[in-house]
């Protein structure tokens, strides 16, 4: 067993904190300032997030948006283009998990995947 406590990684304030990994499963913190956020992008495998604090915007390839805020949950399918970009005014805060280990496919919008080795 492993446990993490989440107030004490949101205080850390770092952008991206690996929390637990195997070769199947991973979880991990987002941690946005103010009109930071992910570029557009899929993964092969479904994700979850939790937002923990803050408030933002999951926008699709389409054009369409969702606001989202604390205690919100968001479910993305597996090759589901999104982006998740801070609006608000407080740091954006967002536990995820996905069916994958870390380093998995970051697919962005032009085709490229951003974790491929040169």
């Amino acid at each position: 067993m492993e446990f993490v406590n989440l107030d004490e990684m949101m205080a850390t304030k770092k952008r991206n904190v690996r929390l637990f990994g195997t070769d199947n499963f991973r979880s991990w913190m987002l941690h946005f300032v103010p009109g930071d956020g992910t570029d557009m992008h899929y993964h092969a495998n479904p994700e979850t997030f939790l937002v923990l604090s803050g408030s933002g915007i999951v926008k699709g390839i389409k054009g369409e948006e969702r606001t989202i805020q604390k205690n919100d949950v968001v479910f993305f399918a597996a090759k589901d283009y999104y982006q998740i970009i801070n609006t608000g005014t407080e740091p954006l805060v967002l536990f995820g998990n996905r069916s994958e280990g870390f380093g998995g496919p970051h697919i962005k919008s032009d085709g490229t995947d951003r974790n491929a080795s040169a």
